[in-house]
């Protein structure tokens, strides 16, 4: 499975509090279960369904420095929500929910880029019961997605924390946003990232906020 930028963006910009519990839904290889293990001392659960994705993120937890703090399961997040007695202080996922585009004539694809599998609503809803009453939810979507995950948000008491604004450059509209929901409401806080420059140059932005997990920048 591809680690994307944008994947490695959301896993670098976490909130200003150290999370005990964490919980990632939908983990994948594992990629921002491992970048919260490295930034924070958190017990980190990494919940994911996909029969191939598990497996390499089996590997690549037990290859990391930090398999004793981030617990794999195999499983559906729906049926591991309804047996999980503990909340959590910080709940993180990167649901590729592209609703209004095409859907793959490949299962595994298509349950994984769109709704089939858990729809914005149901992650907003677990979440609600999954959090702590000062825990914060961290999303990765796409500016139209955002959107509705932000009215969804507030129709259940979860409301706009912090927001990471991105685009490829200056000159091009943002192509995903990074939003911390919090069950305080408060002000939001949001800021632009710019990836790269005219020139194709990572920016000083984008280096300051990933350099401790890539190994050239």
């Amino acid at each position: 499975m591809k680690v994307t930028t944008l994947a490695c963006i959301q896993g670098s910009w976490l909130p200003d509090y150290i999370p005990e519990k964490v919980l990632d839904i939908g983990a994948g290889t594992g990629l921002l279960s491992l970048m919260i293990a490295q930034k924070y001392p958190s017990i980190i659960d990494a919940v994911e369904i996909d029969p191939n994705a598990i497996n390499q993120l089996q590997r690549n937890i037990q290859q990391s420095p930090w398999k004793d703090r981030i617990k794999y399961h195999h499983n559906n997040i729906n049926f591991f929500a309804k047996h999980c007695s503990n909340p959590y202080d910080f709940i993180v996922a990167n649901p590729p929910f592209f609703e209004n585009q095409l859907k793959s004539p490949d299962f595994q694809i298509n349950r994984a880029r769109h709704e089939s599998g858990l729809t914005i609503k149901e992650l907003i809803t677990l979440s609600t019961t999954l959090l702590t009453p000062q825990g914060k939810l961290s999303i990765l979507l796409p500016p139209v997605e955002t959107k509705k995950m932000v009215e969804i948000g507030r129709d259940n008491s979860l409301f706009i924390s912090d927001q990471l604004v991105i685009s490829d450059t200056s000159h091009k509209p943002p192509i995903a946003i990074v939003t911390i929901l919090s069950r305080k409401q408060s002000i939001p806080r949001s800021k632009n990232l710019i990836i790269k420059s005219a020139e194709g140059e990572y920016s000083q932005d984008f280096i300051s906020l990933l350099k401790d997990y890539y190994l050239y920048l």
